[in-house]
């Protein structure tokens, strides 16, 4: 199975709202693992609040997709514990950018051996392509691909390029793929022009 996926992406057709935000984020990774932790948020305008996408059904059904198993797959109250716990888990993991202990690795191998998963063969484009793995088995199928992408992650070595926001009321993570690791926005459309539109107020409260 491919666990990268496409080239990380910016969807900026829209903003975060001013209000309580919508279901399905406007900034997505590359990386399920990366999306997964996002999915529990600070709001990034520093008004101290805590938003939860896992509790919203449409944003688990778009996680799901795109996890390529079952969207309409319903999630128990243990599998919800158990991706809540993975969620926390991986957001440590990513922060300090230090590897799995053995029986952290030990967990993660046995989520990923909990499902199958196969190829599938479609005509694309330009032909017949072979698609990423995929599985029928619902929310376990979703968890071993967060943990899949995880993997793929630390083995690649780019643990040491993932980042948090520097918006210091933001907590999304992104993994930076510029070429001189440059990157401080989740996106720089909302938290970028924020933070500059506020330091710029700032200079001009202090100038008198």
């Amino acid at each position: 199975m491919s666990n990268r996926l496409d080239a990380e992406k910016y969807i900026t057709s829209m903003a975060r709202p001013e209000g309580s935000p919508g279901p399905i984020p406007t900034t997505v990774s590359g990386y399920l693992c990366i999306d997964l932790v996002n999915s529990r948020f600070n709001d990034h305008t520093g008004r101290g609040r805590v938003y939860d996408r896992l509790e919203r059904p449409e944003w688990r059904e778009w996680f799901a997709a795109r996890c390529r198993a079952d969207p309409q797959a319903p999630l128990g109250a243990a599998l919800h514990r158990q991706l809540a716990a993975l969620r926390s888990l991986l957001r440590r993991l990513l922060e300090t950018r230090q590897p799995p202990d053995d029986a952290t690795v030990a967990a993660l191998n046995q989520m990923l051996a909990s499902v199958r998963w196969w190829p599938e063969l479609a005509r694309g484009s330009r032909g017949f392509e072979l698609r990423p793995a995929r599985s029928d088995q619902g929310w376990r199928a979703v968890i071993a691909a967060v943990v899949a992408s995880y993997a793929a992650l630390l083995a690649e070595g780019g643990i040491k390029d993932v980042r948090t926001c520097a918006n210091p009321h933001c907590s999304y993570m992104f993994h930076d793929g510029s070429p001189n690791s440059s990157r401080r926005w989740c996106d720089a459309t909302v938290c970028g022009n924020l933070v500059n539109v506020q330091r710029h107020r700032a200079r001009l409260s202090a100038a008198g």
